[in-house]
């Protein structure tokens, strides 16, 4: 198992765990939570603050790119179950096409 790192941006301090650790992972000097960095990310040294906040302002672009992502893959979800909706409205009765389309129906009001 490798070894997996969090930071805190605010004493610049890098806390290693196993990359199987789920917990949060607490500063050991202000308490405060760590940010999870991963494996491969290379941790600066401590005396260069420009370094980390570079480092802060890569993470916080990736999060926002993420959210994008996950925004525009959402979008996509919904309309594939919209037109797998209409496409089973247009079929003719049959036993099990009532509780499809109420089971699609629900996909689409979770999103």
């Amino acid at each position: 198992m490798g070894m997996a790192a969090w930071v805190c941006f605010e004493c610049r301090i890098a806390v290693r765990r196993d990359t199987q650790y789920r917990g949060q992972v607490p500063c050991p000097e202000c308490g405060k939570h760590c940010v999870y960095l991963g494996y491969k990310i290379p941790v600066p040294p401590k005396s260069k603050p420009r370094l980390w906040q570079q480092l802060q302002v890569q993470l916080a672009q990736a999060k926002i790119l993420a959210n994008r992502q996950a925004a525009l893959d959402n979008i996509r979800l919904c309309h594939v179950l919209e037109r797998e909706i209409a496409k089973i409205e247009r079929l003719p009765e049959n036993p099990g096409r009532r509780s499809l389309l109420q089971q699609l129906r629900s996909r689409l009001l979770q999103l």
